[in-house]
């Protein structure tokens, strides 16, 4: 990866950061809100958290390994994959202390997009609404730790 394509990916990941950090701040608010629908906004803004965060590590895998097949377990390899250093192609991206947190908004993201007769519990949510702000507030150093790392190695 040369200088410029750098460039371009981080600046990509910070709109990502900025989008992610919006959503995040838009769960908690509308738990605070607590009107009918409340937890279910905060449930919306939460599985766009996740959306947000996987198009990012999408994107981090088109840049540096060409592709990533969207078949089978696709979201869990995709968990894995961002976690893995890649010597002489990558450093990883997910921190690992990160990876629980990640694959608890996986989950939920999955299940409020599947779920036909879904209610969702505050006391669920709320704890997932903190996770969510705490990835997104740690997101932007993922990006710079990220990218000094590559630095070093072009």
């Amino acid at each position: 990866m040369d200088g410029i394509a750098l460039r371009i990916l981080r600046e990509g990941l910070k709109q990502d950061a900025a989008v992610m950090l919006a959503s995040a701040d838009r769960a908690s608010l509308r738990l605070v809100e607590g009107h009918p629908g409340s937890v279910e906004a905060a449930g919306f803004e939460l599985q766009r958290v996740y959306n947000v965060l996987e198009k990012a590590f999408e994107r981090v895998c088109e840049a540096f390994e060409n592709h990533f097949e969207k078949k089978g377990d696709y979201h869990e390899k995709l968990i894995e994959r961002l976690s893995l250093d890649l010597p002489e192609i990558r450093p990883a991206f997910l921190p690992p202390t990160a990876r629980a947190s990640v694959r608890e908004l996986k989950a939920f993201r999955h299940l409020f997009r599947h779920a036909y007769d879904l209610e969702l519990r505050r006391e669920r949510v709320e704890p997932l609404a903190a996770s969510a702000a705490d990835i997104a507030s740690e997101f932007p150093r993922w990006i710079e730790a990220f990218v000094t790392r590559v630095e070093a190695g072009l």
